[in-house]
C-alpha cells in the first residue's frame, strides 16, 4: 500500500486516513516501471499517495481498504495502458473514482499511456470492451454457462453483466472526455512524470516543494533523518556537504514526508535574493507557523523575539536551507528552548557548527552527508540520460565515464545527464548522440575544463563566500598546484603569505577541501575544475593570468618570453608537453621568468632553462625536478625561499650561496650525483631535509 522508501523510512508512522493521490492502474502494464516511477515521485514531491501493490487474490469486489482510499483521496490518476480495459477490477475503479468527480468535484487526471484516447473514448482496439471474449458469451448464453466454459463458478451478483459492461463503457467514454496528459513517441519519461507531478500539485490545495522524479540514493539519507526524528535528544539536525551534494533535495524530500504529522511547517531559503533580509526571512517564518497570520515586525532584534515566544508554544518543523552565517541561525531560531516536539532541519555548507550551538538551548546533530556511490551515480545518470535504471546500448562505456567525472555529485549527474539525453524511440540518431557524448566528454577532459554554468554556478557560491581575500587567493593556489600534498607541507609554505593553518581549516569547514587519512589536501574534480575557471576568468590571455598550470600553455608561455608581473604562479612538467608541441629552435630561458616579478611558486618537472639567474624571481617555493645544475647558481635570490625540492636532480654539491633565513624544508631525494653537503649553519630555520 505504501512504497518500499516510505515504509522503511517512517517504521512508527501511522498514516492519517485520508490521501492525496489515488493510483488507478493495470498491474501488469505497468506496476514495475512507469507506475513505479510515478508512485516515487509523488510522494518525493510529499504527496501522500495510495496504490494497491497486491497482484493477485482479488475477489469479486473490490476490496473495502481500495473504495475507502478512492472516497477519501483529494486526486485520483487513472494510468490507462493497453490492458487497462481487460480488468473488470480497473474498470470498477475507474467507476467509482468518475462517481467520486461527480458527487465531490474531486480532481481526475487520466493519463493515456502509449494509447490513443480516442480508442479509449470509443472503445476501440484494446479498449473495445463490447468485443472482448466475456461480452460475446454473455450475448449468446447465461453467466453461469459462460463462466463455467472457463472453469470459473459464478457467484450470485456477480459483476459480469451486460448492465456492468455498459456502465464500464460509459465510464471509458467520460474518462477519455476529461482533459488528461498523453505520453507517447520519443517523449522522456522523466520530464512527463515531473509534468505529471507539477499539474497535480497544481490541482489540490498543498503547500507542497518540488522534488525530483527520481530519488536515487535517498533510502540510506532518509533512514539516516528518520533515526533522528525518533530521537529526543535532539531538536535538530544540520546537513552539511558540498554544493550540489543533496542537501536540499534531502530536506524537501524530508519536510514533503512529515510535515503533516506537525501543527505547523516552514521552508525557509535563506540565502535567497530577499528585498528585506533577514527581516524578510523572520516574516515569512511567522506566516507560515501561525497559519498565515502577518506579524507586524519593524527589527530583527523584534522578529527573533518574537519567533522564540512561537517555538517554545508550538510544535512546529522548520527546515532552513543553506544557512552559511551565524546570525542568520540566531535571528530565525533565537536561543531560547523550543516544544520538545519539535523539529529543525538546517542545510549548510559548513562542517564545524560547534561553535554556533554553544549558547543556546537546543541540542543540533551534524550530519556530514556522503556523495553517491559509483552504482547510484550511473543509475542517477542513466535516469536522466536515458529514462531508464542503466544506460542505453552502445552507451555503456561513456556513461561510466560521465558518472566518474561528476564524482558523485547529484546536481552534475542530474544535470549532464538531462543535457545529454538520448531518446529510445528512434534508433537512427544513436550513432549521432554517441557522437555527441565523445564530443562533451572531450570538452569536460579540455584544457579549461567546459563545466556547465549551472553547476559552475553552484559551486563558486562556496567560493564567493569565503569571508577573506587570503582564503580565496589559498583556494586558488591549492586548485592550480598543490592537490594531493600534504598537509604540513602546503601550510609550511603559505603560511606567512597566506595564513595557510587556519586558511585551511576554514576550506575544509566549507566543505571545499577535504584531508585524507594519510594528511593529503584532496579537493573533488568539480571544485578543483571551479576554482581553475575563475584563474581562466582573468583574462584569455595566459600571461595575464595568476597562475598557470597547464604544461601546454606554460611552455608556450616561456618559449615565446611572455612572462608578465600579474603571474604568481607556473608548472610545467616536460613530460606530459606533446613532442610534436615542443620547439626545435627556441630554448627555455630564465629570461621569461625574470620577468615574473610577483612569481612566488614554480614547479619545474624535467626543464632545462639557459640563461642567468640574476634576476630570477623572489621564490617562496622552487620545485625543481630533474633540475641539470650541478650547483646552485651563486646569483639565485633565495632570501624568500621557505622550500627547496630538487628531486631526481643533477646536483653533485649543494652549497647555501648565502644565509637563507626562511628555508624550512630542503628535499634532495634521488640526487644520485650528489656527494657533498656544506653551510647548513646558513639554513637557520631548516625543519626537514630529505635525501
Amino acid at each position: 500500500m505504501v512504497s518500499t522508501l516510505v515504509s522503511s523510512s517512517r517504521p512508527n508512522h501511522t498514516p492519517t486516513a485520508s490521501y492525496d493521490v489515488f493510483l488507478s492502474f493495470r498491474g501488469e502494464d505497468t506496476r514495475h516501471t512507469f507506475t513505479d516511477h510515478l508512485y516515487h515521485a509523488l510522494v518525493g514531491a510529499g504527496l501522500h499517495t495510495f496504490r494497491d501493490n497486491d497482484e493477485i487474490d482479488r475477489g469479486e469486489e473490490l476490496k473495502p481498504e481500495i473504495e475507502t482510499a478512492i472516497i477519501q483521496s483529494s486526486a485520483c490518476i487513472v494510468v490507462l495502458s493497453e490492458n487497462y480495459a481487460n480488468s473488470r477490477w480497473c474498470l470498477d475503479e475507474l467507476c467509482l473514482i468518475l462517481e467520486q468527480r461527480r458527487k465531490l468535484k474531486r480532481f481526475v487526471l487520466p493519463i493515456f499511456y502509449h494509447v490513443d484516447p480516442s480508442d479509449v473514448r470509443n472503445q476501440r482496439q484494446s479498449f473495445a470492451i463490447e468485443g472482448s471474449i466475456w461480452t460475446s458469451l454473455i450475448k449468446v448464453a447465461n453467466l453461469t454457462t459462460c463462466l463455467a466454459c472457463f472453469g470459473i463458478e459464478a457467484k450470485e451478483g456477480s459483476k459480469w453483466t451486460e448492465a456492468n459492461v455498459r456502465r464500464w463503457k460509459a465510464a471509458l467514454t467520460e474518462v477519455a472526455n476529461l482533459t488528461g496528459l498523453e505520453l507517447s513517441g520519443s517523449r522522456s519519461e522523466t520530464s512527463f512524470i515531473t509534468e505529471v507531478v507539477e499539474t497535480v500539485q497544481g490541482k489540490i490545495d498543498l503547500k507542497q516543494l518540488s522534488s525530483p522524479a527520481h530519488l536515487t540514493g535517498m533510502e540510506a539519507r532518509v533512514e539516516l533523518i528518520n533515526s533522528w526524528f525518533r530521537n529526543k535528544q535532539y531538536n535538530a539536525i544540520a546537513i552539511c556537504g558540498m554544493g550540489g551534494s543533496g542537501k536540499t533535495t534531502l530536506a524537501q524530500y524530508v519536510y514533503n514526508l512529515y510535515k503533516q504529522d506537525f501543527k505547523s511547517s516552514s521552508f525557509i531559503e535563506v540565502t535567497g535574493n530577499q528585498s528585506d533580509g533577514l527581516l524578510g526571512l523572520q516574516k515569512q517564518l511567522l506566516r507560515d507557523v501561525l497559519g498565515g497570520k502577518k506579524i507586524k515586525i519593524s527589527s530583527v532584534s523584534e522578529g527573533t523575539h518574537k519567533i522564540e515566544e512561537v517555538l517554545q508554544m508550538k510544535r512546529v518543523l522548520i527546515v532552513l536551507d543553506d544557512v552559511d552565517k551565524h546570525e542568520q541561525l540566531g535571528a530565525l531560531l533565537g536561543t531560547k528552548a523550543f516544544h520538545t516536539q519539535s523539529k529543525i532541519i538546517i542545510t549548510t555548507r559548513l562542517l564545524d557548527l560547534h561553535a554556533w550551538f554553544g549558547s543556546i538551548s537546543w541540542r543540533c546533530l551534524v550530519h556530514n552527508i556522503k556523495l553517491l556511490n559509483d552504482l547510484e551515480s550511473l543509475e542517477l545518470l542513466s535516469w536522466h540520460a536515458f529514462g531508464s535504471k542503466i544506460p542505453m546500448e552502445g552507451f555503456e562505456e561513456l556513461a561510466v565515464q560521465l558518472a566518474q567525472y561528476c564524482g558523485g555529485n547529484p546536481l552534475a549527474l542530474k544535470v549532464l545527464g538531462s543535457s545529454l539525453f538520448v531518446s529510445n524511440e528512434d534508433p537512427s540518431k544513436t550513432n549521432n548522440m554517441i557522437k555527441i557524448w565523445r564530443s562533451r566528454m572531450s570538452s569536460l577532459n579540455s584544457l579549461k575544463g567546459d563545466l556547465d554554468c549551472k553547476i559552475h554556478g553552484v559551486l563558486q557560491k562556496s567560493f564567493d563566500s569565503l569571508p577573506l581575500p587570503s582564503q580565496k587567493e589559498l583556494l586558488l593556489h591549492i586548485a592550480c598546484f598543490f592537490v594531493g600534498e600534504d598537509v604540513s607541507f602546503v601550510e609550511m609554505i603559505l603560511e606567512d603569505e597566506l595564513y595557510a593553518i587556519s586558511g585551511i581549516s576554514t576550506l575544509v569547514n566549507r566543505c571545499l577541501l577535504t584531508i585524507s587519512p594519510d594528511r593529503k589536501l584532496m579537493m573533488h574534480q568539480l571544485l578543483q575544475e571551479m576554482a581553475r575557471k575563475v584563474v581562466y576568468a582573468e583574462s584569455k590571455d595566459p600571461a595575464k593570468r595568476s597562475r598557470v598550470w597547464h604544461d601546454a600553455e606554460s611552455y608556450h608561455l616561456l618559449t615565446k618570453g611572455n612572462g608578465s608581473d600579474t603571474i604568481e604562479g607556473l608548472a610545467l612538467d616536460m613530460r606530459k608537453v606533446e613532442q610534436s608541441a615542443r620547439s626545435k629552435t627556441l630554448a627555455l630561458k630564465t629570461s621569461s621568468l625574470a620577468k615574473m616579478d610577483k612569481l612566488k611558486l614554480l614547479q619545474l618537472k624535467y626543464v632545462t632553462l639557459t640563461g642567468s639567474y640574476k634576476n630570477f624571481p623572489e621564490l617562496i617555493w622552487l620545485c625543481w625536478h630533474g633540475c641539470p645544475l650541478q650547483t646552485m647558481p651563486t646569483g639565485l635570490l633565495m632570501s624568500s625561499l621557505v622550500a627547496i625540492d630538487l628531486t631526481d636532480g643533477h646536483l653533485e654539491k649543494f652549497e647555501p650561496p648565502m644565509v637563507l633565513n626562511s628555508l624550512k624544508k630542503l628535499k634532495l631525494k634521488g640526487c644520485i650525483k650528489l656527494a657533498s653537503i656544506y653551510n647548513l649553519y646558513r639554513l637557520p630555520k631548516l625543519q626537514s631535509l630529505t635525501l
